[in-house]
C-alpha cells in the first residue's frame, strides 16, 4: 500500500480514482452521529434476538446506514471503495423503505436470518467507524492526515467488509420480500384453484445420505457450497463424465453444514435416471417434495401443482443425472428447468455428463468440469474399501486413470478375491469387462454400463469413429493431429463437429499441458473409456481409414501403438505388415517382423536388411541371442551386397553386442572372444571413410570401446594377455575405471588429431590435459575480479 500512498501524495491518480489532495477533514460530529446510530442498531438487534415478539429494527438499521453514507461521502481516500459502499447502502435503504410502505410487516420464515445479517452489518459499520476515527479521519493535524494516507489499506479492508455484510443482508432481505410476495399470491390462488391443490402436509424433502467414503474433492465441494451460500438462490451445474463422482459431490454439498443452515429440511435430492420425459421428472419431483397429486391428473396440472408448492418456500433441489430426460425430451425438460430456476427462493443443483446444459442464468463463476481423483485420493478410497495396499493396487489405480467408479469397483473385487494381484492379472486380459460387481448391468455397478450410457446419447456415427481413432492413438491426440484427421477425412465427416459432441458428452476432455504454450492442447480419453471403445466400438474400416492418414505423414503419429492394436485384428494384419515394411522400427513384435520379412523377400535388399536388423533387436530383448546374431548376420549379408558401409558398421556393432548382452558379468564363459575381437577390428575399419576419416558419432565410438572392454575382461578372467586396450582402465594391470566424467571432451580432442582407436598412452595424456584445463577454468571463474 506504500506505493498507493506515494502516488496519492504526488498528484497522480490512485487505483481507487482519487486525485491526490490531502484528505478532507470529517467533522467529529458526523462520525460520532454515525457511531451512535450504529451502536443503537446493534443494541436494538441484541434486544430483538432475545424476545419472542417482533420489535421494529429496520428503522435503526436504516438510520445507521444513512449516517454511515454521510461519512463515506466525506472520506477522501479509497474513493472507489467508499463510493461502492455508499451505493450499496443507498440500495439497501431504498429496499427497506419500499418494503415498509408496501408490506408493513416482514415474512416470519427467514426473519431470524435477516436479524442476524443486520446485526453483523451493524457491527461491521461500527468497527469501520472506529477504525476511521483511530486513524484520525476527524483530526485537523497534518500528521494524522499523512497517517491516514499511509493506512489507506486498513480503510479499504474495513470498508469492503461493510460492503460484504451489506450484500449478505440485502440477499436475506430480498428472500423475505419474495417470500412475503409469494405468500400473498398463494393466498389469492387458494381462492381460485380447486380444493385438491392443498398445500403439502410434509415439509421435509427427500434427501439421500452422503457417501461415507469420500476423498479428494474438497475444492469442488467448497466451490459449489460457496456459490450456493453466497449467491442464493444459486443455479449450479456439476459436470463431468460418467463414473467421475458427480453424484457423490452433489450429496456432500447438500449435507454441508452451511447449506443445511441456509435451507434446513428443504434440501431435495432426486435422481432423473428413470425419467425419460418432462412429465416423469415433474411426478418424481412431486414425490420427492411430498406434494400430493390427484390420481390421473394431467401433465400441466401436475406441473402447476409442483411449481405452486415451491412458490412460498426457500430450499434447494438437486436433479441428479439430468442428462437422461434432457436427451429424450429436450425442449420440455429445458422449459421445466427454466420454470424452476425462475423461482425466487429455490436454489437449483444439477449433475450431468452432457455439458450442453440448458441456457438458464447459471451462477457465475461456473464449476470446473470434474476430473478424475488425484493419485492420493484414489489410493485413500482403495484403502477404505480393501484395507490392503500393495504394488498391484497402485498399478490398478493408475491403469484406470484414477477414475472414481473404476477405483471403487476394483477395490470391491480385490476385497472379494482377497488380493490385488489376482485382479491385476485379470485386468491385463479383461480390461473394462472386469470392472463390475454383481450380474446387474447398471451404471453404478459396471464401468461398461456407465460408458455405454454416454455412447448411446451419440446420434452421429462419425463421432464414435473419431473417438475410436483417438483411442487407437493411446487415447491422446494433440490439436495438430486433430487437424490432420480433419484434412484426411474432409468430404467424409466433420472431425470438429465430432470432437465437439464428444466433449459435450464428457467422453473426451482437453488440457493444456504446457503453460508456456497454451495453444498446444491435448484431447484425452480416460483409460476405462479407451479400453471399452477399443474392445467394442472400433470397426476394421476405422483402423484402415486412420492408417491411410498416418502413413501419409508418419512423423506426427505414434506408429507403434497403432500397429500393435491392428495386429490383433485379422482384417487389419495386412495393413500392419505394410506399415512395418515401411517403418520397421515401429515394432518389437517378433511374429509381425518375421511375417514382414517373408512378405518383403521380393522387395529391395535395403528394406529386407532393415527388417532383419529390427528383428535382431527384438530377439535381443527376449534374450534369444543366437537367433538375434543370425538375424544381424542376414542384415550383414544384404548390406555387403549393396556395399553400404554405414549400414554394415551398425550391423556388425549390434552383432558384437549380442555377446555382451548374453555374457555380461561372466565374460570368461564366452567361447567366441577371438571371433568378437575380429569383428571389433572390422567395425573400426567400417567406421572410417575411404580417406580414413572417422565418420561415426561419439556413441558409435563408445559402443566399440565397451565391446573391447568386454573382450578384455574375458581375457583377464582367463588369465590371457590383453592385446587391444579399451581405454576404460588406466593400465594393463589396473582394473580401476578411469572414472573421468568429461569423456566426450577428451574424445573430441583426440579426434582432432587422429581417428580411433587410440592407444592407451594417448588417451591418458589427453584426459590429464583436459582435467588440467577444466581445473584452471574453474579456478579462474572463482577468483575475484580485479
Amino acid at each position: 500500500m506504500a506505493s498507493s500512498a506515494a502516488s496519492a501524495g504526488d498528484g497522480s491518480k490512485d487505483p481507487g480514482g482519487d486525485t491526490s489532495q490531502t484528505p478532507a477533514r470529517i467533522s467529529k460530529k458526523t462520525i460520532e452521529n454515525a457511531k451512535s446510530a450504529a451502536s443503537t442498531a446493534v443494541g436494538v438487534l441484541g434486544v430483538v434476538a432475545e424476545m419472542a415478539e417482533n420489535v421494529p429494527y429496520l428503522g435503526a438499521v436504516s438510520k445507521a446506514l444513512t449516517t454511515f453514507k454521510e461519512v463515506m461521502e466525506e472520506v477522501d481516500v479509497c474513493k472507489k471503495d467508499c463510493r461502492a459502499a455508499t451505493s450499496e447502502a443507498t440500495e439497501f435503504i431504498d429496499l427497506m423503505g419500499d418494503f415498509e410502505k408496501k408490506a408493513g410487516s416482514s415474512a416470519g420464515g427467514k426473519e431470524g436470518e435477516l436479524r442476524k445479517a443486520c446485526k453483523e452489518l451493524s457491527d461491521a459499520i461500527l468497527k469501520c467507524l472506529n477504525t476511521l476515527q483511530s486513524l484520525g479521519v476527524d483530526s485537523k493535524r497534518k500528521r494524522d492526515r499523512i497517517k491516514l494516507l499511509l493506512k489507506r489499506g486498513d480503510v479499504q479492508s474495513s470498508v469492503n467488509e461493510c460492503r460484504d455484510k451489506m450484500r449478505i443482508a440485502k440477499e436475506k432481505f430480498n428472500m423475505i420480500v419474495a417470500a412475503d410476495t409469494n405468500r400473498v399470491a398463494h393466498e389469492i390462488r387458494q381462492h381460485i384453484l380447486p380444493q385438491h391443490f392443498a398445500p403439502p402436509t410434509q415439509t421435509v424433502w427427500s434427501l439421500r445420505a452422503a457417501n461415507i467414503i469420500f476423498h479428494g474433492r474438497e475444492s469442488e465441494v467448497e466451490a459449489a457450497v460457496g456459490l450456493i451460500v453466497q449467491r442464493a438462490p444459486a443455479r449450479v451445474a456439476v459436470l463431468g463424465p460418467g463414473g467421475i463422482g458427480k453424484t457423490s459431490i452433489a450429496l456432500t454439498v447438500l449435507h454441508d453444514a452451511r447449506v443445511k443452515d441456509l435451507y434446513g429440511d428443504r434440501r431435495c435430492f432426486m435422481s432423473c435416471e428413470a425419467t425419460a420425459t418432462s412429465d416423469a421428472v415433474v411426478r418424481a419431483l412431486a414425490e420427492a417434495l411430498h406434494v400430493s397429486l390427484e390420481k390421473g391428473c394431467s401433465t400441466q396440472t401436475a406441473r402447476d401443482r409442483v411449481l405452486l408448492s415451491l412458490n412460498d418456500v426457500s430450499g434447494i433441489i438437486c436433479l441428479d443425472n439430468f442428462e437422461t430426460p434432457l436427451e429424450s425430451d429436450k425442449q420440455a425438460v429445458e422449459e421445466l428447468l427454466n420454470d424452476i430456476a425462475a423461482l425466487s427462493s429455490v436454489a437449483v443443483l444439477i449433475t450431468s455428463r452432457d455439458t450442453s446444459i440448458p441456457t438458464i442464468k447459471w451462477t457465475s463463476p461456473p464449476l470446473a468440469h470434474i476430473k478424475p481423483f488425484s493419485h492420493d485420493a484414489a489410493l485413500a478410497t482403495w484403502d477404505d474399501i480393501f484395507h490392503e495396499r500393495d504394488e498391484y493396487a497402485v498399478k490398478l489405480v493408475e491403469a484406470v486413470d484414477c477414475m472414481p467408479l473404476a477405483v471403487t469397483l476394483l477395490a470391491r473385487l480385490a476385497f472379494v478375491e482377497g488380493d490385488a494381484k489376482t485382479i491385476w492379472a485379470r485386468w491385463e486380459s479383461e480390461h473394462t469387462e472386469l470392472i463390475r460387481t454383481g450380474a446387474k448391468e447398471h451404471r453404478l455397478y459396471s464401468v461398461e454400463a456407465s460408458i455405454d450410457l454416454s455412447l448411446k446419447a451419440i446420434n452421429f456415427q462419425g463421432a464414435i469413429d473419431v473417438l475410436g481413432m483417438i483411442c487407437i492413438s493411446s487415447g491422446v491426440l494433440y490439436n495438430n493431429q486433430i487437424l490432420k484427421l480433419e484434412e484426411g477425412l474432409k468430404g467424409h465427416l466433420s472431425v470438429r463437429r465430432a470432437v465437439t459432441l464428444l466433449k459435450q458428452l464428457s467422453l473426451v476432455y482437453t488440457e493444456a499441458p504446457f503453460p508456456e504454450h497454451p495453444e498446444l492442447q491435448i484431447f484425452r480419453v480416460l483409460s476405462p473409456i479407451r479400453h471399452h471403445v477399443l474392445q467394442n466400438h472400433v470397426a476394421d474400416d476405422v483402423f484402415l481409414t486412420l492408417t491411410d492418414i498416418v502413413m501419409q505423414d508418419p512423423i506426427h503419429w505414434d506408429y507403434a501403438v497403432t500397429v500393435t492394436f491392428g495386429w490383433n485384428r485379422p482384417g487389419c494384419r495386412e495393413r500392419c505388415l505394410q506399415m512395418v515394411i515401411a517403418f520397421p522400427a515401429i515394432t518389437s513384435n517378433i511374429e509381425m517382423l518375421s511375417q514382414a520379412i517373408e512378405k518383403a523377400r521380393e522387395l529391395e535388399p535395403h528394406i529386407q536388411s532393415r527388417l532383419y536388423g529390427q528383428l535382431g533387436h527384438a530377439l535381443n530383448r527376449v534374450r534369444e541371442f543366437e537367433k538375434a546374431r543370425s538375424s544381424f548376420s542376414q542384415a550383414i549379408e544384404l548390406d555387403e551386397q549393396m556395399g553400404d558401409r554405414q549400414a554394415l558398421f551398425e550391423d556388425w556393432k549390434w552383432w558384437i553386442w549380442t555377446f555382451k548382452y548374453e555374457f555380461d558379468g561372466r565374460e570368461d564363459e564366452c567361447q567366441h572372444l577371438d571371433e568378437v575381437q575380429n569383428a571389433i577390428q572390422k567395425a573400426w575399419e567400417l567406421g572410417h571413410d575411404e580417406s580414413g576419416v572417422w565418420d561415426q558419432d561419439y556413441n558409435g565410438y563408445w559402443d566399440l570401446t565397451w565391446a573391447q572392454h568386454f573382450v578384455n575382461e574375458g581375457r583377464r578372467k582367463l588369465h590371457m594377455p590383453v592385446v587391444h586396450r579399451s581405454g576404460v582402465y588406466s593400465g594393463n594391470d589396473s582394473t580401476v575405471d578411469l572414472g573421468f566424467s568429461n569423456r566426450r571432451a577428451a574424445y573430441n580432442q583426440l579426434l582432432s588429431k587422429s581417428p580411433p582407436p587410440w592407444d592407451l598412452s594417448s588417451i591418458l595424456e589427453t584426459i590429464e590435459s583436459t582435467r588440467r584445463a577444466s581445473s584452471a577454468s574453474f579456478e579462474g571463474s572463482m577468483s575475484p575480479a580485479r
